[in-house]
């Protein structure tokens, strides 16, 4: 998610943006991914998502979106 900034937005947030909207503004057939991770980082990641009142598949989609966006 993009926080608030006063200054003039990049073309990479653009591109940030772009994606993000893409993504969740669209009814493409969604694709299954697996990943093998270690049960600690596993837990890390579930107890963050919870405190932030997010799904790791949000998570997940938005990691996604800032590394193509580089």
């Amino acid at each position: 998610m993009m926080a608030l900034s006063s200054k003039r937005p990049s073309q990479r947030d653009e591109i940030k943006s772009k994606l993000l909207n893409d993504v969740t503004e669209t009814n493409e057939k969604k694709r299954r991914l697996n990943a093998e991770i270690e049960d600690s980082l596993y837990r890390r990641i579930k107890g963050r998502a919870a405190e932030e009142g997010r799904t790791i598949s949000s998570i997940t989609r938005d990691l996604w979106i800032e590394y193509l966006s580089k």
